[in-house]
């Protein structure tokens, strides 16, 4: 094949005129399709959109391709234009497939969208060019290129996250006493362990009897997390997996099936419980202080209408705040 095409390219280059129309017919131009595109992931501050694109080499040479620009517009408001997949190979007569990512961010969105938080869902245009060089033979241009104008909906996402009523429950004399002697430490007074534990919890500086974490004393905590969605999208749920840090240091792990919604906002009750050997340096400080900074990681499914996503998506949350201790 490839004696062939060096004939034709000698051949070409003394008669170029009547080598164009050859060209023309002997090798078609590559396709490329959009195989898929889809919202892929999204948290309650960014929403990431996943594209498929294939495309067929017809030649008996290996291709390059240049690059897919991709210009993104919400509500006909251009948000920002990018280049992405450049230099990925189609193998001679072979249709390969690629993949990329694009994620998009919602404090941008908000800057150019008027009236946002009266919004529900917003339309998001996306115009794709995909451009593939084609091999230097007579009678073929440069380049070829294939537009696509690809169409979603995507929801008004403008939260607020705190966390409030948050409490630990103090032990009893007993609940002390029972993971002392569970302990394989040397036994100490349980009522000078437990006043011990009543001083950490109540923000009161403690007489040092025990390292907190040399037993496991379960410890029960209740708070509330309040979300509230500053638009007219519904964010609703039935159950929350989450992981809780005070002050960066992982509390607890947990699910939560406790919620109450009311209007554009959503009240997840946790109930949950902690060993004493999770009390680091840095939550024992939060306790002390009465207060400190908290991290919430975790998801949701939730269902969107069928112009967003026909499957229940997972809505992943990873939100920081300020974080006040109730006595």
């Amino acid at each position: 094949m490839k004696k062939v095409i060096l004939s034709i390219l000698i051949i070409a280059s003394y008669y170029p005129a009547a080598s164009a129309g050859f060209f023309k017919k002997k090798f078609p131009k590559p396709t490329a399709s959009i195989e898929k595109f889809d919202i892929e992931s999204i948290s309650l501050r960014d929403i990431t959109f996943l594209f498929d694109v294939g495309i067929y080499n017809p030649y008996p040479v290996n291709l390059k391709l240049k690059d897919i620009k991709l210009t993104f517009f919400v509500e006909n408001k251009q948000l920002f234009r990018t280049n992405t997949a450049r230099g990925f190979t189609i193998k001679k007569k072979r249709k390969a497939f690629t993949r990329f990512r694009v994620n998009l961010i919602y404090s941008d969105i908000i800057k150019i969208i008027k009236a946002y938080s009266k919004k529900d869902y917003l339309n998001c245009v996306t115009d794709v060019v995909i451009v593939i060089p084609l091999p230097k033979f007579p009678g073929l241009p440069k380049s070829v290129s294939f537009r696509y104008k690809l169409r979603k909906k995507i929801p008004a996402i403008k939260p607020t996250v705190r966390i409030a009523n948050f409490k630990v429950k103090k032990p009893s004399l007993k609940e002390v006493d029972m993971a002392l002697k569970k302990s394989a430490k040397k036994l100490k007074d349980p009522k000078k362990v437990f006043g011990m534990f009543n001083d950490i919890l109540s923000g009161r500086k403690p007489k040092k009897v025990i390292n907190p974490s040399d037993i496991d004393l379960k410890l029960k905590v209740k708070f509330d997390i309040v979300l509230k969605n500053d638009t007219k999208a519904k964010l609703r749920f039935n159950k929350l997996n989450y992981d809780f840090f005070v002050n960066r240091s992982r509390l607890i792990s947990g699910r939560t099936t406790n919620i109450k919604t009311i209007g554009n906002k959503s009240i997840l009750r946790v109930s949950n419980e902690f060993s004493s050997k999770a009390l680091s340096k840095s939550i024992l400080n939060a306790f002390k202080n009465m207060k400190g900074n908290f991290s919430l990681k975790g998801y949701t499914m939730i269902k969107f209408p069928d112009s967003v996503k026909k499957e229940p998506l997972k809505l992943r949350f990873d939100e920081k705040g300020n974080l006040s201790i109730g006595k």
